[in-house]
């Protein structure tokens, strides 16, 4: 008397498991984090600069076009770069390779406005 509600499913073959990880998995995240590595530099030597050219005006009497971005600038950037780490959490699968290299484009694209951003801001 054999009863097919309680059979166990088929198990899966390891080889074919191996055959769905994406071998590239590691790409987007590296090279998200990668530029944003490489954009703290000009990034923070920036902010450095539009900080001390609103030395002039003060704390108190610089306008909001000036204050504003001085302000967001280290949350976007360091938003950004937490974004493109997030990135390195998705499954290995080939499965989410989109949303990898969404979620990686995404935080680099944030840390890298702040450079634009800063800029504006200069002169």
């Amino acid at each position: 008397m054999t009863d097919n509600a309680t059979a166990l499913p088929p198990q899966a073959d390891p080889a074919s498991a191996r055959r769905l990880r994406d071998p590239l998995w590691w790409c987007p995240p590296l090279v998200a984090v990668g530029v944003i590595g490489g954009l703290c530099i000009p990034a923070f030597t920036l902010y450095a600069f539009a900080t001390m050219a609103t030395d002039s005006c003060g704390p108190d009497h610089c306008p909001a076009t000036v204050t504003i971005p001085l302000i967001s600038a280290p949350f976007l950037y360091l938003t950004g770069a937490g974004i493109a780490l997030l990135s390195f959490a998705f499954p290995w699968t080939v499965r989410w390779r989109k949303a990898r290299l969404a979620v990686a484009w995404v935080g680099t694209a944030a840390s890298a406005s702040v450079v634009p951003l800063l800029l504006f801001v200069m002169v």
